[in-house]
């Protein structure tokens, strides 16, 4: 195969990537019309995907001239900057579906932190309280409110993902103490638990401040 080939047929890799992008994110906007809960962050990764396409065109004319390695390295430098935005958007379109039929966004196993990780800065910036109603989750946007059910003794409370996790297989979220102790699952040290996303305007009792006054999560 000449050098000729192979630029041709990276291009046309490339091609089928932009649209095959573009097929993922009608496919999400279809699946979030139905709730302008989900709209926002289903915009955000449209406008992520939208400001990788310049560069993904820029490389493609860069690809037409180059020599064949720098050609497939072109390919592979479009492909990676236009997964994650996809995926963002396929995320976002999981939970405004959760929202509307009022399903479980994800079950399986939470744990725990350990005390150790008190005062520890989290994914949002701000230090890890144990004695607040917080959890850790792998790709819901910090600020998501969540309620958490322990499927073996039904008690559930109101969370706020502020922080990046658990990274271990199995895992679906970590919480904090003070939430784990709601969820009576201290001594057991995980539960099977249910998440269910709620709409940024849902509070919680035990997430107020001394004067009462509700602390509203911002949504990232």
């Amino acid at each position: 195969m000449n050098a000729r080939t192979v630029r041709s047929v990276a291009l046309r890799t490339t091609f089928c990537t932009l649209l095959l992008a573009g097929a993922g994110m009608t496919m999400a906007a279809q699946e979030t019309a139905a709730s302008d809960e989900g709209d926002r962050p289903a915009l955000l990764s449209v406008s992520a995907l939208a400001s990788t396409t310049s560069a993904a065109v820029s490389a493609v004319a860069e690809a037409a001239s180059a020599p064949v390695s720098a050609a497939v390295s072109a390919v592979s430098a479009v492909t990676s900057a236009i997964t994650e935005p996809v995926q963002r958007i396929r995320n976002a379109a999981a939970t405004t579906t959760a929202l509307v039929t009022g399903q479980p966004h994800q079950t399986g196993n939470a744990s725990y932190y350990a005390d150790k990780f008190h005062g520890r800065k989290t994914a949002s910036g701000e230090n890890f309280d144990n004695t607040e109603l917080t959890m850790a989750h792998r790709t819901l946007p910090l600020g998501t409110l969540v309620k958490v059910t322990n499927l073996a003794n039904n008690t559930s409370v109101v969370v706020r993902v502020n922080d990046r996790g658990p990274y271990s297989s199995g895992r679906v979220a970590d919480l904090s103490r003070a939430a784990a102790e709601k969820l009576n699952m201290i001594r057991q040290g995980f539960a099977q638990v249910a998440l269910h996303i709620l709409p940024p305007s849902a509070t919680n009792a035990a997430d107020k401040d001394e004067r009462g006054a509700a602390k509203l999560p911002t949504i990232r």
